[in-house]
């Protein structure tokens, strides 16, 4: 079994668990809410994949260390003695399975949707 089928039972399971916290009793429109939140939940985790990827933080990282090493004289000091610079920050990090968090996170959010819509109107 590949990990996107993986993901997706594991999905399903916690939107039964899921529903039984949030609503103490279940009922299919609350199954449908747990796992419309479940599908919410993938798609945040696929941004966060993304933005890390994307090296936004890097930025902050860098200024940051930049920041402390300046402001702390006697590292300063051993680095001037020492004839070395701030050594530069590279972090790189590469998910492989980031397109299965939003492939499932999007089937639920979508599918949770429509049926959930569907059982407003028909009722």
């Amino acid at each position: 079994m590949n990990f996107k089928g993986i993901l997706l039972f594991i999905s399903l399971g916690s939107s039964f668990i899921l529903s039984f916290f949030l609503y103490r009793q279940w009922s299919l429109t609350n199954w449908f809410d747990a796992l419309f939140l479940i599908g919410l939940l993938l798609i945040m985790v696929y941004c966060v994949m993304v933005l890390i990827e994307g090296q936004f933080f890097t930025a902050f990282l860098k200024s940051t260390r930049n920041f402390f090493a300046k402001v702390n004289k006697k590292d300063q000091l051993i680095r001037e003695s020492e004839k070395r610079s701030v050594e530069p920050l590279d972090y790189r990090k590469e998910f492989p399975n980031r397109s299965s968090f939003l492939q499932v996170g999007l089937f639920f959010c979508i599918g949770s949707l429509l049926i959930s819509s569907a059982l407003h109107y028909l009722n």
